[in-house]
């Protein structure tokens, strides 16, 4: 009726967010919930997973938090096992959990890499797997979205055992589409530039280094993770449903240069 409030864009939804205890992954959680989505809260510590659920319910939104350490294939199962028990199916999954260690290529140790390789490429590609498996069982489609990084396309000194794996995600994304397009489950990925989170907080504590990234920024700014959480929205709507296997960056403009 003319006067009503229109309507949640994600209402009814129930999406799966990795990764969102803090940064970008908690500002697309929390938007999810105001856009009338049920939030599945995920990270490694059970106690902000239920901060930042509790945060959304207090909003007025759903959620339930559900730890998982995503480079545990038995933890990724959990997930999506508790997920579809508690909201019964899945509709939108962001595999967000991501980890980077600012080494030089010539320092960074075997461990530091494999964590990385594991978190990054192994939790999106299964947790990713896992969701098609539910997708494609429920009949409905779905929405699958990655979190990538402008790592995927421009060199970053000192951020090569991270760069690969966006570079990674980069392919799987389109791999992935091609093979999901069937089933009407789109996937894409974000390409995310400087976010100001608590990832990169030591690197941009350095004497200078945020004010000399910041000039090299067009928009004149570091993001913040609500940037990030409406292209999330836009990717998990009905308004995205022609678009898949592509990266749309957001970014303030520093690919374009």
């Amino acid at each position: 009726m003319e006067g009503d409030p229109p309507m949640a864009s994600l209402a009814g939804k129930t999406a799966v967010v990795t990764g969102s205890t803090r940064g970008i992954g908690r500002g697309i959680a929390v938007r999810y919930g105001r856009e009338g989505a049920n939030v599945v809260v995920s990270g490694t510590n059970p106690d902000l997973c239920e901060e930042v659920a509790a945060l959304i319910r207090q909003e007025g939104g759903s959620a339930v938090g559900i730890p998982c350490d995503i480079s545990k294939l038995e933890e990724i199962n959990h997930l999506y096992d508790k997920t579809l028990e508690t909201f019964g199916e899945i509709n939108i999954v962001v595999n967000n959990a991501g980890i980077a260690v600012f080494k030089p290529f010539v320092e960074v140790d075997p461990e530091t890499v494999k964590r990385i390789w594991d978190v990054n490429l192994f939790g999106t590609f299964f947790s990713g797997q896992r969701a098609a498996k539910e997708m494609i069982r429920q009949g409905k489609g779905g929405k699958i979205i990655n979190m990538s990084s402008i790592s995927e396309e421009v060199g970053t000194a000192d951020l090569t055992q991270y760069a690969v794996t966006k570079g990674g995600i980069k392919i799987m994304t389109k791999c992935m589409a091609l093979e999901l397009a069937a089933h009407k489950i789109n996937v894409n990925a974000i390409g995310a530039g400087v976010i100001d989170t608590d990832i990169s907080a030591e690197e941009f504590a350095k004497p200078g280094m945020r004010e000399a990234t910041i000039q090299r920024i067009p928009w004149g700014r570091m993001g913040a993770p609500e940037d990030i959480a409406g292209t999330a929205v836009f990717l998990a709507g009905n308004d995205s449903d022609y678009l898949t296997g592509t990266t749309i960056f957001v970014d303030g403009g520093l690919i374009a240069m």
